[in-house]
């Protein structure tokens, strides 16, 4: 009887066991669409606007192909605000670099246009850089919610993935 009653903890420590490797399927982070329209409820942020394919081919070069997603969205009236929402999901983080270096160039003609012209938006450009996460998700903010702006970015990219990393580029 003893032996029948080790036998059977045994047996069921080791289903334990083997039940515990499962592996847990990671949460996926929320689709660019909806991370923008969550955009557009942070307090004090302009109207924007969906920019059309043919600008962001025509504005950046990017060939839209090389993009799983992409948002970019500008002021409703960029002659007025520099205000640019700009996410990426890459296909291959292998066009992490290009991609990185076109959004930072800009970003720096953003600043060159507005350092003369328009104070208010230039001020709106000193937070914004072209930021990475998990190496293939890429974003620019330019506004002056940045902070709020890239903590809803942030969360709904990462979705509890503490392990994901976070950096900025570029800090101009």
């Amino acid at each position: 009887m003893k032996k029948l009653i080790s036998v059977l903890i045994c047996i069921v420590l080791a289903l334990g066991i083997f039940a515990s490797c499962g592996k847990e399927s990671a949460p996926k982070a929320a689709p660019l669409a909806e991370v923008y329209a969550s955009l557009e409820q942070v307090t004090n942020m302009p109207a924007m606007e969906i920019m059309p394919d043919a600008l962001i081919e025509t504005l950046f070069g990017f060939d839209l192909s090389k993009f799983e997603e992409y948002v970019f969205a500008e002021a409703a009236d960029p002659s007025v605000n520099a205000d640019t929402i700009i996410l990426v999901k890459l296909k291959d983080s292998a066009d992490l670099t290009a991609t990185c270096d076109v959004l930072d160039s800009y970003l720096y003609s953003v600043k060159e246009n507005t350092q003369s012209y328009s104070p208010v938006n230039f001020a709106k450009t000193q937070k914004s850089a072209v930021s990475v996460i998990d190496q293939n998700y890429i974003y620019l903010i330019i506004t002056s919610e940045y902070a709020e702006a890239e903590q809803v970015i942030i969360e709904a990219i990462q979705l509890g993935h503490t392990d994901s990393v976070i950096q900025t580029l570029v800090e101009n």
